[in-house]
């Protein structure tokens, strides 16, 4: 069974909630870009880029080491890195490709020291994570090229694996491997055989597990807790849109007497708002501002400046107008299906999608909820 710890710590001054894709049609990407973006501004991350940097230095030594000829030294020395990069204690949002080099380093080595079996692991390891990214040919000699299409790629050729995932709450955003792909409850199917890396994210909670696809499926349940429960009824309201009312209402039900703040996304032709509001610790709106983005790619300064109004308290209150904006019915998205329920004499109900929402509320952006997966 594996054991998850606990990294809550007490924050002082108002809560992060994080960005949350308020429609369906809000790209991932943009949301996972404005969440990165976000936290590295207020500092949410410092302690993941500092374990980021010392992997990387340990690979390269280990890479050092191995071009010197010390074959068993840099085996064990990149055995113990990635026993750190898979332990259940940071969440693989950026660290799956640095495990993926390491696997192949080790592949390589092994092969180097005739353990067939052993470079076969290693191959087939790297193969279930990055099925699209073979060893480059500029770095990697063509004897190791050939092995890896031997031992890795012809060997899992042809099988796959689905697995399901079955959260509390529904919505969970589900990393796979590093990469964001959906909302709980979901399949992702055409896995390869192989160790995975699951993370499944609602409100303030998170949790980890390495998944082994090996002969069969799995079935994977989490249950995130009641803080996770009415995080996610806070901005299932935001969502629904049904004016300032509703989300204070929702606020003011999860939010346990703390000041918080967080970025609601919405499309604009092909351009984006953020609506940025800060919540008192009553659950009234006391800070309400906006940005637009011409596209996913733009600058985050002004997303950055939002941010600071809203953690600072100096975001203005919420107008009139622009509460409509953020919080109300968008008649210019549900007129035309209206009118073409009347026309065809149809009644045509819609359901809003869940975005992705993370919550990242101490020094590594990250909380682990113990005993969550089973």
């Amino acid at each position: 069974m594996l054991t998850l710890s606990l990294l809550m710590m007490a924050t002082p001054g108002p809560i992060w909630i994080g960005v949350d894709a308020l429609e369906s049609d809000v790209p991932p990407v943009l949301v996972e870009r404005l969440q990165v973006g976000a936290a590295e501004f207020l500092g949410l991350r410092q302690a993941e880029k500092a374990n980021i940097q010392g992997w990387q230095d340990r690979l390269a030594a280990v890479d050092a080491a191995f071009r010197q000829g010390n074959l068993e030294a840099s085996r064990g020395a990149v055995v113990r890195l990635i026993a750190d990069l898979t332990a259940d204690s940071h969440p693989w949002l950026e660290s799956v490709d640095l495990l993926a080099d390491a696997l192949l380093m080790l592949g390589q080595i092994q092969l180097l020291l005739d353990d067939e079996l052993g470079a076969a692991a290693a191959f087939q390891s790297h193969h279930a994570l990055r099925p699209q990214s073979p060893p480059n040919p500029s770095l990697y000699r063509p004897v190791v090229l050939k092995a890896y299409d031997r031992l890795a790629v012809t060997t899992l050729a042809g099988a796959r694996r689905s697995l399901q995932v079955q959260v509390r709450p529904a919505g969970a955003t589900i990393w796979l491997d590093g990469k964001p792909r959906g909302q709980a409850p979901m399949t992702v199917s055409a896995l390869l055989p192989g160790r995975h890396y699951l993370r499944i994210v609602a409100g303030a909670r998170s949790v980890q597990q390495i998944v082994d696809l090996g002969n069969e499926g799995r079935v994977i349940g989490a249950d995130l807790g009641a803080d996770a429960q009415t995080a996610g009824a806070f901005f299932a309201a935001w969502r629904e849109r049904a004016g300032v009312e509703r989300l204070q209402r929702a606020a003011s039900a999860s939010g346990h007497g703390r000041v918080r703040f967080a970025v609601g996304v919405v499309r604009v032709k092909e351009a984006f708002e953020l609506f940025g509001l800060r919540i008192g610790s009553s659950g009234q709106i006391v800070g309400l501002g906006v940005v637009r983005l011409e596209s996913a790619q733009a600058s985050l300064g002004p997303v950055q400046e939002m941010l600071r109004g809203l953690r600072d308290g100096s975001a203005p209150p919420p107008s009139t107008s622009l509460s409509s904006r953020a919080f109300g019915q968008a008649p210019s998205r549900t007129k035309p299906v209206i009118l073409g329920a009347i026309a065809s004499g149809v009644l045509v109900a819609a359901a809003a999608a869940v975005g992705l929402t993370l919550w990242m509320q101490d020094s590594s952006g990250i909380v682990i909820e113990p005993g969550g997966l089973r």
